[in-house]
């Protein structure tokens, strides 16, 4: 299931990301680069992302990272 994270106040990218990976209750790693990771409603990247952050109003793909060691090939 698609999820989504609305980044609010002083969030960023890279926190947002940061949170999620400290609260994800599997333990599982995700990545998320905000220069290649952008993404826009309809495209593939959106459409294939595990989660999605919104940083005002620029939506951004989260993925797992690959092997689960958090960087992503």
């Amino acid at each position: 299931m698609l999820s989504f994270y609305l980044c609010r106040g002083d969030d960023t990218v890279e926190s947002m990301l940061e949170r999620i990976n400290k609260e994800d209750t599997d333990g599982i790693r995700y990545v998320c680069d905000p220069e290649k990771d952008r993404c826009y409603v309809g495209d593939e990247k959106f459409a294939s992302a595990v989660k999605i952050i919104n940083y005002k109003n620029t939506y951004y793909a989260v993925s797992i990272a690959d092997d689960n060691t958090g960087s992503n090939a």
